[in-house]
């Protein structure tokens, strides 16, 4: 049995029914984004998203010819092995979307340590968010993620129908999430109650650090909450998306970011060495109390409401 199932029936189904609905997801997030703005942009579409779509390239066609088929050939192999075999039929559901929920959150977690972070800083330069960015990560990173995303779910016997099933559910969150769309405040605190939006991700694009290593989440933000790494309380217009140490992130070209995880990391910092902060907000006394109020790392156990 191949490693790469190219030729598993589970693929030519993703392929027939995945591909339009990701389709429709991607075009009502455009419009969403374009009538109704969260951030101002600053810098033209004309200008990125012609160098957003350039560097996606590569990694969306290993997507679909080295991640998924790798995926699904080694959950081919597992499926009557691992744990979850010997589950009933409906809770074993359950708990094959919870758990590659899970490896999804903290495959994001390791994106930010070091050596992973010589590719997924390509994705960070952005400096802007919108949907062209949901696609913009370097192809190395899409490979780099096969032994632990492919593997981890395969030994524990999750079924390659369930694992294209939620990497379908995966890409459109991922499209939601990164986009620009204002959606009405209450909608939204009542949304991220349990799916990540596009207000808690922009946090996670922050140029401050300590917001950069907050809210990992992909789909749910329970994960977020049991590590203590939410952080909704940071209002838009007080962003500055990206990494302060590449000004010159603009003007990059593709061929320039694709190169990029071969140059040397630089420190959190603008050239200047100023380090890029935001004041920490009081304590709050009734985190426990209020269900709107929702923990934050770095502050305790201080609660804030997610902000305009």
């Amino acid at each position: 049995m191949s490693l790469f199932a190219w030729r598993a029936p589970e693929l030519r189904r993703f392929d027939r029914w995945a591909t339009p609905v990701l389709a429709a997801v991607a075009l009502v997030v455009l419009l969403g984004e374009t009538l109704r703005p969260l951030r101002r942009r600053t810098r033209p579409r004309t200008e990125r998203w012609p160098r957003n779509v350039a560097v996606a390239g590569p990694s969306l066609l290993l997507l679909r010819l080295a991640l998924l088929p790798a995926m699904v050939g080694l959950a081919q192999r597992g499926r009557s092995r691992g744990a979850l075999a010997r589950v009933a039929a409906p809770a074993r559901l359950v708990l094959e979307w919870l758990l590659l929920d899970y490896v999804a959150y903290t495959w994001h977690r390791l994106l930010h340590a070091p050596l992973l972070w010589r590719l997924h800083r390509v994705h960070h330069l952005d400096r802007d968010m919108d949907l062209t960015t949901a696609w913009r990560f370097h192809f190395g990173e899409m490979l780099a993620s096969i032994p632990y995303r492919g593997a981890l779910p395969a030994l524990l016997g999750v079924r390659p129908g369930t694992v294209l099933a939620y990497e379908a559910l995966f890409e459109a969150g991922t499209a939601f999430h990164h986009s620009n769309w204002r959606l009405p405040l209450a909608l939204e605190r009542s949304v991220v109650r349990v799916l990540v939006t596009p207000r808690m991700h922009g946090i996670h694009h922050s140029d401050v650090r300590r917001e950069t290593q907050s809210n990992f989440g992909v789909v749910l933000t329970l994960w977020d909450r049991l590590h203590r790494t939410l952080r909704l309380h940071v209002p838009q217009q007080d962003l500055t998306i990206g990494v302060p140490a590449y000004p010159e992130a603009p003007a990059q070209s593709a061929a320039q970011l694709l190169c990029l995880p071969l140059t040397p990391l630089r420190p959190w910092a603008r050239p200047d060495g100023t380090v890029p902060d935001r004041q920490r907000p009081a304590q709050s006394t009734n985190w426990r109390t209020s269900p709107m109020l929702l923990s934050c790392p770095g502050a305790g156990m201080a609660g804030r409401v997610l902000q305009p």
